[in-house]
Formats: structure tokens, C-alpha cells, sequence
């Protein structure tokens, strides 16, 4: 009996340090978000982690000039109006779901899965920003649960933030229902010119 327990502990121990090792290093908290700096989709980077087809899409295919019109941010409670969106028959918004303060080992054991059980069947690309990158570009600080922020971009490929907005808290796991559903993509909706 102290063998297993021995072997056990050590098996612990040993997950621990692969976690440890295996984690990927944080960003510095002293990255300064320069908020003077205009938007613009030319700080993209060239390729995106699009969750639903399998890997990553170009900048180019994915903001097409005349298709794609708005950016939708959601942080975490504000991914339950990923399954009301797919109602709507938009093409002109791209999603963009805001999982950078998850720790890394619920990312890869968890999260993505979730993503992508959530996006199936919809027409709405949406961004996997697990490194929470995109959301510096867009110079968003605020990674409140419940909140989402709404941005369009220009003709001039420039940006321009449009809403922010919230969703009740324990959304995402808990549930919206279909009245508060279409309150929040009522609210969403009006906000797109």
C-alpha cells in the first residue's frame, strides 16, 4: 500500500513539473497599450486561428473589404450570443472570442472544444484569441466576463469602436434565455449602421 502511495504522489509531482514546464511564458504586464495609435487593420497579423476551419485563415480572406464590416469582441459570458448570432443572417461580422486571461491548461483541455461546440453550423467566422493579441490591437484593456465591444472598420480600412456593451453574469454557463436572448441581439443588431 505505501508503494501506490509512493507512486502516486510521485505521478503528481511529476504532472505538476510537466505543467510547469510545458506552460507557456505570460505576456509581460507591462505591455503599454498606445492609445493614441489609429486603428487600422493593417496591424493585423497576416494569419488568424479561426475556430471552424480547422487551423488559420488569411488577413486578407478574412476581411475582405466589401464583406466584412464589424469586429464583435466577446469575453467570457458574452460567448452565450455566439448561439443567438446564428440566427441572424449577417455576413458583414467576424467574432472574436476573448480567452486570454484563461489559464493556458483549460485552454487546451477545455476551451477550444467549447469554441468550436458553440460556432458549429455558423455562417459568423470567429477568432480564437487565446494569446489576447487581437484584443491589444484593438487597444481593449477591460476583460470584464460580461462584457462585449463592438468595432467597425472604414472603407480606409481604419477602425472605429462603435458599443460596448454587457450581458447578465454566469451567462455562459448558465444560460440566457430566448427573451433575454433577443434583448441582447436586439441590442447588438441596432448597434451595426
Amino acid at each position: 500500500m505505501a508503494n501506490i502511495l509512493k507512486i502516486v504522489f510521485l505521478a503528481i509531482i511529476g504532472f505538476g513539473i510537466l505543467v510547469y514546464l510545458t506552460a507557456p511564458k505570460q505576456a509581460s504586464k507591462d505591455t503599454k497599450i498606445d492609445k493614441s495609435m489609429k486603428l487600422n487593420t493593417s496591424l493585423f497579423p497576416s494569419h488568424f486561428e479561426v475556430i471552424g476551419v480547422g487551423g488559420y485563415m488569411k488577413k486578407n480572406d478574412l476581411f475582405k473589404n466589401a464583406n466584412r464590416k464589424y469586429i464583435i469582441v466577446l469575453n467570457h459570458d458574452a460567448l452565450s450570443l455566439i448561439e443567438p448570432l446564428k440566427t441572424v443572417d449577417r455576413k458583414d461580422i467576424v467574432l472574436v472570442a476573448n480567452i486570454s486571461k484563461t489559464p493556458w491548461f483549460i485552454k487546451k483541455l477545455a476551451v477550444d472544444g467549447k469554441l468550436e461546440e458553440l460556432n458549429i453550423n455558423s455562417n459568423i467566422p470567429m477568432v480564437n484569441d487565446s494569446s489576447g493579441n487581437f484584443t491589444k490591437l484593438l487597444n481593449i484593456t477591460d476583460d470584464t466576463q460580461t462584457k462585449y465591444f463592438i468595432f467597425k472598420i472604414n472603407e480606409d480600412n481604419s477602425i472605429v469602436k462603435l458599443k460596448e456593451a454587457e450581458v447578465k453574469k454566469g451567462a455562459l454557463e448558465f444560460g440566457i434565455t430566448k427573451e433575454e436572448a433577443n434583448n441582447y441581439i436586439g441590442t447588438l443588431i441596432s448597434n451595426l449602421l
